[in-house]
């Protein structure tokens, strides 16, 4: 993926490589290349193009997802518009986004409607999640479909690109399809999780962002359900001017409740029905790595 940034611009290349070098999981690579093989594929060339492709895609995201939450850090990093600028980061961001597309070669024509059909839920759902910022009558239902569209529908395409490359039926591929929606679903709740009961140190993210910027997400939802404590979770939540301090206050009367164990447990229900959806599929080493990844997203601490 460095090689594909390079650019007649240095700094734009530079930037590139700094959101490159910072780098995450990288989910989405390994759940194309994962189930690619899973599916019978014998030469992962192509697989790993386009999950690299995807992970393009998947960092332009990110550095505009940072400018408009205006979020200081990602990855334990400076966040790219904090290290540049506001104006430099959203062309750096578009430049990836081009350069994803570009990685996916003479690629069929369902790969790349797996790919525009996962981006624009992918806008969607951070859309619905600024529309629903402070909101209180955002449920757990309502939260399931914003992270489906910001998170979960990227992976997802991930594993159908994978499986399709590998030449399944429609059958399968919808399989691996649900399997990789529901492993994005688990990661994006103890991700959640983790911005109110992680280690800064650990998730290179600072803790309490998500009630700074009035994000719904489930640990919240579900503090707020309390009836000791939730009133006074919604009046930090809803306030506009809270600040990490507030955020603190937050955190400590949500883990008075039971919400952090109900996301928890959530996230395993729905790994749990990630897992049923590889039946299909003969037991093999990708096969268990499969099992590995998701198993490892809800058990995470970072």
């Amino acid at each position: 993926m460095s090689d594909a940034t390079n650019s007649e611009n240095a700094e734009l290349t530079e930037m590139c490589q700094y959101v490159l070098r910072n780098h995450g999981k990288r989910i989405r690579p390994a759940m194309c290349i994962l189930s690619y093989y899973v599916c019978g594929g014998k030469d992962a060339k192509k697989a790993i193009d386009v999950g690299a492709s995807i992970e393009l895609i998947h960092n332009a995201t990110l550095i505009h997802d940072d400018i408009n939450d205006q979020g200081d850090l990602r990855r334990g990093a400076k966040a790219l518009y904090k290290e540049y600028t506001i104006g430099k980061s959203i062309v750096a961001g578009d430049y990836l986004f081009a350069l994803g597309f570009r990685l996916l070669g003479a690629s069929t024509d369902s790969i790349i409607d797996y790919i525009v059909d996962a981006a624009s839920g992918l806008a969607a759902g951070e859309f619905s999640q600024k529309k629903y910022e402070r909101n209180v009558v955002v449920d757990e239902s309502e939260y399931m479909k914003i992270i489906g569209g910001k998170t979960a529908r990227l992976i997802e395409c991930a594993g159908k690109c994978g499986s399709y490359l590998a030449h399944s039926d429609a059958e399968d591929i919808d399989k691996i399809g649900q399997f990789a929606y529901n492993a994005g679903l688990a990661f994006q709740i103890i991700d959640d999780v983790l911005d109110v009961a992680g280690d800064e140190s650990s998730t290179g993210k600072r803790v309490g962002n998500d009630i700074v910027e009035g994000k719904p997400t489930l640990p919240i939802i579900y503090a707020m359900e309390d009836p000791v404590v939730g009133s006074r979770v919604k009046e930090i939540f809803t306030n506009p001017n809270s600040t990490y301090d507030d955020a603190a206050e937050c955190i400590s009367l949500i883990k008075k409740t039971d919400s952090i164990a109900r996301c928890r447990e959530k996230a395993r229900a729905i790994a749990d029905e990630a897992k049923a959806s590889l039946g299909f599929a003969p037991d093999s080493v990708y096969k268990r790595s499969l099992i590995g990844l998701i198993d490892f997203f809800v058990s995470r601490d970072r």
